[in-house]
């Protein structure tokens, strides 16, 4: 198997672009923005400046990867998506006494087949970009949380989990007609 690496500078933005186009987001972006961690806030014990404020300094510290071939406004609100999803997380975590779930993580998995991951990863939510409730699935799995977990955090009953499922893996079928291609 040939793996070919990319320098990162072809796949994501620098700090110094990243911090660019944070100054250069209009009043109506940042109203955008507010009002996407306000609705993130919700769903978690932080408030809408901490989300936003976390968000930007991911960016900024290079702790999130932000895809050249994500907008700005996408790549932030997928990131206090994250961070709201985590941040309910963790508190229910601290709140309950059962330790029993399992990591769906495997501590063999090489560097290479974690780059082909997430850069598998990323072209998938490109095709979904616009479907809020596939997007949030990936999210989910992407950071290991049970179904029960994702039906719980968004507020789905069983049924609209299945259904995102369903038409997760129809949108894949019909766009891998041959499945996954392996190099």
């Amino acid at each position: 198997m040939h793996v070919e690496f990319v320098e990162e500078a072809d796949e994501f933005w620098s700090p110094l672009d990243i911090n660019n186009a944070i100054k250069n987001l209009s009043e109506v972006d940042i109203c955008r923005l507010h009002s996407i961690a306000k609705q993130y806030s919700y769903h978690c014990s932080m408030d809408v400046d901490e989300i936003l404020n976390e968000a930007i300094f991911r960016a900024l510290s290079g702790k999130r990867k932000y895809p050249i071939n994500v907008s700005l406004i996408a790549f932030i609100s997928q990131t206090m998506r994250s961070i709201a999803f985590n941040e309910r997380r963790k508190n229910e975590k601290h709140e309950s006494i059962d330790d029993s779930t399992s990591s769906l993580q495997d501590k063999s998995v090489s560097p290479e087949e974690k780059a082909t991951a997430y850069q598998e990863l990323n072209s998938i939510l490109e095709l979904f970009k616009d479907d809020e409730d596939i997007t949030s699935y990936l999210m989910g799995l992407y950071d290991g949380f049970t179904p029960n977990e994702i039906c719980e955090f968004w507020g789905w009953d069983r049924t609209k989990y299945g259904s995102v499922q369903k038409r997760l893996r129809r949108s894949l079928n019909k766009h891998y007609p041959n499945g996954r291609e392996n190099d």
